[in-house]
């Protein structure tokens, strides 16, 4: 490029210059040319790239909550997440202590008052399309599916399957749900 073509393009040469200068027709335009057009283009193409890539990053990491805090909660929204946490549990299929969902409610901040819910919805749970429904409404799913995640053993295929389930109801993204799972790895 030459210093001509970036003071028109820019507008900072001589505005005396620029009246008298007639546009000039261009010729064919040489190998050498062509190929700094094609390098450019290649340059604002890898730039772009690169630029899309970290505000999709960005967005991501904004989207998905970064911890699971039971305090910032309101209470109906609590009840909601420890419901989730509770019909996790229940979902393995076989009764097994409420032990590790009791560690796993520790986890998140909860208080007594939390503990008691726990227990009170591992006894008489909500049924899961009712509670799905509620957690869509209340616009908790990313909240509700960490904290299924902390309540089951992630190895086993019976809890695998249900959080692959709990993620479709829910309408989270696979790269939101993989991110989830990088968080809270047990």
């Amino acid at each position: 490029m030459s210093f001509a073509f970036l003071t028109r393009a820019f507008g900072r040469g001589d505005p005396a210059e620029e009246a008298e200068e007639p546009e000039a027709v261009p010729a064919r335009a040489s190998r050498r040319d062509r190929r700094a057009g094609r390098a450019d283009a290649v340059v604002i193409e890898a730039l772009g790239q690169k630029v899309l890539h970290a505000f999709l990053q960005n967005r991501h990491q904004t989207l998905v909550p970064l911890t699971l805090n039971l305090r910032v909660l309101e209470p109906a929204q609590r009840d909601l997440v420890i419901q989730a946490m509770a019909a996790a549990f229940l979902a393995q299929g076989r009764r097994q202590d409420p032990a590790p969902v009791r560690d796993a409610l520790a986890r998140i901040s909860a208080a007594e008052a939390e503990r008691q819910r726990l227990d009170k919805a591992l006894a008489a749970p909500l049924a899961l399309g009712d509670l799905l429904d509620a957690i869509l409404d209340a616009d908790l799913g990313a909240y509700a599916y960490v904290a299924s995640l902390l309540a089951v053993d992630q190895r086993r295929r019976v809890n695998q399957l249900y959080l692959a389930y709990l993620a479709e109801r829910l309408g989270l993204a696979e790269d939101v749900v993989s991110s989830l799972h990088r968080r809270y790895r047990v």
